[in-house]
C-alpha cells in the first residue's frame, strides 16, 4: 500500500515483502540500488526537495531515476534499473562515462515516459530532480498526467536543482548515504578531492582577475543568452567571482531560461569569457560565425576566449570537475586585469 502527502509518503511492503527479502539474500555483497543495497533490513526516509517524506519499511532496492538522478547517483553504485532522458541513455551527454549496461530505457523524450515498462521493473522508488515552476526532471510539471501516472507506481523523491551545483551536491550525496552508499571512501571520495581542489583553483583565479565579465549562450534559433539564477553552476560561479552577466530581453513562452536575443542584437554582448553551450541542441561556434557575423565581432570570440559549457556536467563530481577547470583555464589564459 502507497500513501500520498505533502507531508509523508509511505510505503509498506506486502506482497512484495518476500522478494526483497530474498534479493537481499542473494545480493548482500553488492552495491545499494538495482537489485541491492547494504542491508535491506534497515528501513529508508527521506525528506524531498518539494518537503515531502517518502518512509519506505527497507532501504529501496529496485530504483527508477530520471537520467540526472541517475547521472549523481551512479557514481556511488547505486544503479537504477530502469532511466528516463532526453535521449536514449548511451548518447546522453548527461550520462556520459558511466557505466550504463543493463539498465532499462524507459523514455527518450522530454515528457515522454513508457508507465507500463515503468511499472513492470516494479520499482520501490522513483528519483528526479525538482527545477523551477514546480517541474519535474524529464517529465515536466508536477501535475502532469505522466507525473501523476509514475506516482501511482512508486513513491518518487526529488532533489533540488534550485540551487547551486556545490549545494546540490550535497544533497545528491545525502540522499546516496541515505539510500546506504558508502559516500566517504573509494573512487567517490578522490572524486570529491579532485572537484574540491578543481574549485580551489577556480576562486585562486578568479580572485587574481577581479571583474571578470561572461555571458553564457546557447546559440540556436536565436542567441539564447542564459538567466544566471537558473543555472545551479552559474550560480557557483558568480559566489566564486565571476561576473555572469544578464541580458535585459525578456524570456518568452518558448525561451526557457534564456533571453531570446536576435541575432542582429549578438554584437552587444560583450564580455571577457563567453560560456558556449555544447549540448546537441545547439548551433556550433563556427557555424554562427559565418551565419551570424554579428557573433564574431564579440573580443571573446575573436581572441578565442570562449569556454565550452553545458548545464549537462552538473550532477556528479567528475564531470563537473572538467567543467570547472575548462573555466579555470579560460580565466588563467585572460590578462592579469580580466580584460
Amino acid at each position: 500500500m502507497i500513501r500520498h502527502s505533502k507531508t509523508t509518503r509511505a510505503l509498506a511492503i506486502l506482497g512484495l515483502g518476500v522478494l526483497v527479502l530474498s534479493q537481499a539474500a542473494c545480493a548482500s555483497d553488492s552495491a545499494p540500488g538495482s537489485g541491492a543495497t547494504g542491508s535491506a533490513a534497515v528501513g529508508f526516509q527521506y525528506t524531498d526537495a518539494r518537503g515531502d517524506t517518502v518512509a519506505l519499511d527497507a532501504a529501496p532496492r529496485n530504483i527508477v531515476m530520471s537520467e540526472q538522478a541517475a547521472a549523481a547517483l551512479i557514481p556511488y553504485g547505486i544503479r537504477p534499473v530502469g532511466i528516463w532522458g532526453s535521449s536514449a541513455p548511451e548518447k546522453s551527454g548527461v550520462l556520459a562515462g558511466l557505466d550504463l549496461s543493463g539498465i532499462e530505457s524507459l523514455g527518450v523524450s522530454y515528457g515522454d515516459v513508457d508507465v507500463d515498462k515503468l511499472a513492470s521493473l516494479q520499482p520501490d522508488l522513483v528519483i528526479t530532480g525538482w527545477y523551477a515552476g514546480d517541474y519535474l526532471g524529464g517529465l515536466g510539471a508536477e501535475d502532469a498526467e505522466v507525473s501523476k501516472q509514475i506516482e501511482k507506481v512508486a513513491p518518487m523523491v526529488t532533489v533540488s536543482a534550485q540551487k547551486s551545483a556545490s549545494a546540490s551536491l550535497d544533497d545528491w550525496r545525502d540522499l546516496a548515504q541515505t539510500i546506504g552508499a558508502d559516500v566517504d571512501s573509494g573512487a567517490i571520495a578522490a572524486e570529491k578531492a579532485a572537484y574540491d581542489d578543481a574549485v580551489s583553483e577556480a576562486k585562486a583565479a578568479l580572485a587574481a582577475r577581479p571583474g571578470t565579465t561572461a555571458y553564457a549562450v546557447a546559440p540556436a534559433t536565436q542567441f539564447y543568452v542564459a538567466i544566471p539564477d537558473e543555472f545551479a553552476e552559474l550560480i557557483d560561479y558568480t559566489d566564486w567571482g565571476l561576473d555572469v552577466r544578464q541580458s535585459s530581453v525578456p524570456r518568452d513562452d518558448m525561451s526557457g531560461s534564456f533571453s531570446p536575443v536576435s541575432w542582429e542584437n549578438a554584437g552587444d554582448y560583450a564580455s571577457d569569457l563567453l560560456l558556449y553551450d555544447t549540448r546537441p541542441w545547439t548551433t556550433p561556434l563556427a557555424q554562427v560565425e559565418r551565419d551570424h557575423p554579428t557573433v564574431a565581432t564579440l573580443k571573446a570570440v575573436a581572441d578565442d576566449h570562449v569556454v565550452d559549457w553545458t548545464t549537462d556536467a552538473t550532477f556528479n563530481y567528475a564531470s563537473g570537475t572538467q567543467q570547472i577547470r575548462l573555466l579555470t583555464d579560460a580565466v588563467k589564459a585572460l590578462p592579469a586585469s580580466g580584460k
